[in-house]
């Protein structure tokens, strides 16, 4: 059995959603003008560099604090199931994960290495996704936002994930060893925090943006081969 594992993040990883959930939060502003002082839209750019980390409320709390609007929390709870109606009624569209996702969850089925998911969406949603992708068999745990007191930039969740492969594979894993995969500047502040090497994909982020604070970096999954994921999980 192999001491390394690797932990996926999922939107921009393994399902192209990170747009959807732009639009769902300024959809949102839009829905609650009113309730918020007035009309709010989140530019592209702000979102991708600013707010990609982060889970419906703490993305909520952020932008609504960043522009000076109120930010309670009764506030944020209407804001967030607004959203979450919102994205749930697109899920159905996607039918595919993204480039290279399903060869490289096939080698590392291959090589017994285990393997999570830990991402700051909510839980269903990435269920929902996994089972339309039939790749649900391939994830020994899911670390999802109602997993954590504190999500992404915050390691908690890479540690937790990582923890339980760990117990899973009877302690033998090795975080120097292991590899998560992002595509957020946050995502990876969170998993190096972790102690955790990181790849980071270049779906939400230009590459040469994202290769600044990563272990690695990749156009998308389709550049990465199995002589690498060998190397850097000492198969």
């Amino acid at each position: 059995m192999p001491n390394a594992c690797v932990i996926f993040d999922f939107d921009g990883v393994i399902a192209d959603t990170e747009s959807l959930h732009h639009a769902a939060y300024n959809h949102t502003f839009a829905a609650h003008a009113a309730d918020i002082g007035g009309p709010l839209e989140i530019p592209r750019q702000a979102y991708f560099t600013r707010y990609i980390v982060y889970g419906d409320q703490e993305g909520f709390f952020h932008m609504l604090r960043d522009h000076g609007r109120p930010a309670d929390d009764s506030l944020i709870r209407r804001l967030s199931a607004t959203k979450h109606d919102l994205f749930q009624d697109k899920l159905g569209a996607f039918a595919e994960p993204l480039p290279g996702v399903r060869e490289i969850l096939a080698f590392l089925e291959s090589q017994n290495v285990p393997r999570a998911i830990c991402s700051g969406a909510r839980r269903a949603e990435i269920i929902e996704l996994l089972d339309a992708f039939q790749l649900r068999r391939h994830f020994n745990t899911v670390v999802a936002i109602e997993d954590v007191r504190n999500g992404k930039p915050d390691p908690e969740g890479y540690n937790k994930a990582f923890d339980l492969l760990n117990i899973e594979n009877d302690a033998t894993l090795e975080k120097e060893h292991s590899l998560v995969i992002e595509d957020s500047e946050g995502g990876c502040a969170a998993a190096r925090a972790a102690g955790l090497p990181v790849l980071a994909v270049a779906t939400s982020l230009p590459l040469e943006h994202v290769r600044r604070c990563a272990t690695h970096a990749a156009e998308n999954l389709t550049h990465i081969t199995p002589a690498q994921l060998t190397h850097w999980l000492r198969l």
